[in-house]
């Protein structure tokens, strides 16, 4: 299931309140050193975006088994 728009870029912001999670966390998956959730700026010192494509990617190859938790 594609939660997020693969044709579109959104801002940490709309990820963090499509996933009812605090922004704080969406700054954390882009800055994790092990495993970073891919983001880029427009400009120089612009705001960040994420590619829809990018997020259901990321978040695919996240998912937890239940059964194993």
């Amino acid at each position: 299931m594609h939660v997020f728009n693969e044709s579109r870029c959104y801002t940490p912001l709309r990820v963090s309140e499509i996933l009812s999670v605090d922004i704080t966390t969406v700054y954390r998956m882009i800055r994790c050193i092990e495993d970073p959730l891919p983001a880029f700026r427009l400009k120089n010192n612009g705001q960040l975006r994420v590619h829809g494509k990018d997020l259901n990617e990321y978040f695919e190859s996240h998912q937890v088994d239940p059964l194993n938790e």
